[in-house]
């Protein structure tokens, strides 16, 4: 990508309009320059954010011509995506709640209005539901009779479901992303952390059922999370992935987008935090989410906010910040290893910190497949092995350099930390 473009996109998607870009610092930027970073826009997930930006300021006309058809496409195929998606979970919903399974829907849907303003301009992959844990078989039984077959192993979690359908072959690169045609996942969760990956413990409360609420778009009704929960569920969900080195850079901007929307709301935020001040480390890892969200996209943290949030772990977690957060967070925090130093800050036993370092700076596994998108347009078997055979490459390549980095940058960090520490 070209790094001072990116910055510039993200700079445009700021939520506090006073801060927006004047039209000639586009002019800077050559179609080249948008070539080599439309692939990064597509996998932040903020093309369409974009693209919506510079049409309500009147700034469409500053993007080459081959750019802005390429985005124009990519929002009308995604407007269909949505649409075909929101019929598939109305029949996912229909189904579920005939045979009594309890269920609530999270994320995709459930983000509009509070999270984006339009669900045509935000990418989903996936369905995403939680239900309780007794529901399980049962769930898994409706799925299975449906056509879906069980994707991943069964001692994983979330429970992952997929419909086989033939491939297609897409007639370039980066519309797999938005086409109505790109297969997408169910999600099954009882329980909204995965504490064995990360070893964090995090004991989030069992009354998710009881606080449900019920919502409505258009002509469809569902079940979901409470407000309140919603939000410590995308705060968990973002930073999961900044730990696991891969997070969009959209996340922070529909979490920046809430905090602009509610800043002024003084009861919720009263109400958020009476929920998550006894909650092991969700408040450490919302002040990590919200101050990204701040950093990237000028969301500002309601005062109720700040004054709660106190912990003698917040200076690390601030430096951290402030030293990594923005360079990472370009990369979709997929092209270092600094998350490490963060994780550190959550995991009290010194034992399972050397397991979990050594793992990451040195993974025993097979690297995990390109994007589903690539594997959907009809490669050739010798095809798809190529294209798996490179991106295993690329992959030893980034462990190898970003685990020396690491390594180089330790003791720097070591000592900032302690000094940021000592002061406060």
């Amino acid at each position: 990508m070209n790094r001072a473009l990116a910055n510039a996109i993200v700079n445009q998607l700021t939520v506090s309009k006073n801060n927006l870009l004047r039209p000639s610092t586009w002019q800077s930027f050559d179609e080249r320059d948008w070539e080599r970073t439309l692939n990064w826009l597509d996998l932040s997930g903020l093309a369409l954010y974009l693209r919506q930006r510079l049409e309500m300021t009147n700034c469409l006309s500053v993007l080459p011509h081959r750019v802005r058809e390429r985005l124009d496409r990519c929002e009308a195929d995604n407007r269909l995506r949505v649409a075909t998606m929101t019929e598939e979970l109305k029949i996912l919903n229909d189904m579920f709640s005939r045979a009594g399974v309890e269920h609530l829907v999270l994320k995709g849907i459930t983000l509009f209005p509070d999270y984006c303003p339009d669900p045509a301009i935000r990418t989903q992959y996936d369905h995403d539901f939680l239900i309780r844990l007794e529901s399980v078989q049962r769930t898994e039984e409706l799925l299975q009779a449906a056509g879906y077959r069980r994707k991943n192993s069964e001692n994983e979690h979330p429970i992952v479901y997929y419909r086989p359908e033939p491939e297609v072959r897409f007639w370039a690169d980066f519309v797999g992303f938005y086409s109505p045609r790109l297969g997408r996942s169910i999600e099954l969760h009882f329980r909204l952390w995965e504490s064995a990956a990360e070893r964090i413990e995090i004991n989030l409360p069992e009354d998710f059922f009881e606080r449900a609420s019920r919502r409505r778009w258009q002509d469809f009704e569902y079940m979901s999370l409470s407000v309140e929960d919603i939000l410590i569920f995308q705060v968990l969900h973002a930073f999961r992935h900044v730990l696991r080195n891969w997070c969009r850079l959209s996340v922070f901007l529909e979490i920046a987008y809430f905090l602009n929307q509610r800043f002024s709301d003084s009861w919720f935020w009263k109400r958020f935090a009476d929920r998550i001040d006894n909650l092991r480390w969700v408040p450490e890892a919302t002040v990590v989410v919200f101050s990204l969200a701040e950093l990237l996209f000028g969301a500002a943290i309601p005062p109720e906010i700040k004054a709660r949030l106190t912990s003698a772990s917040f200076p690390a977690l601030a430096l951290w910040t402030e030293r990594y957060g923005r360079c990472s967070a370009l990369a979709n925090f997929r092209n270092d290893k600094y998350s490490l130093f963060l994780h550190r800050e959550f995991v009290e036993d010194q034992a399972a910190w050397a397991g979990i370092r050594r793992q990451r700076l040195f993974p025993m596994h097979r690297p995990h497949r390109p994007p589903a998108a690539v594997f959907q347009r009809g490669f050739s078997r010798v095809e798809k092995l190529w294209v798996q055979g490179a991106h295993a490459l690329r992959r030893l390549k980034f462990h190898a350099i970003s685990a020396l980095r690491y390594a180089c940058e330790y003791p720097q960090w070591a000592l900032l930390r302690r000094a940021r520490l000592e002061r406060n």
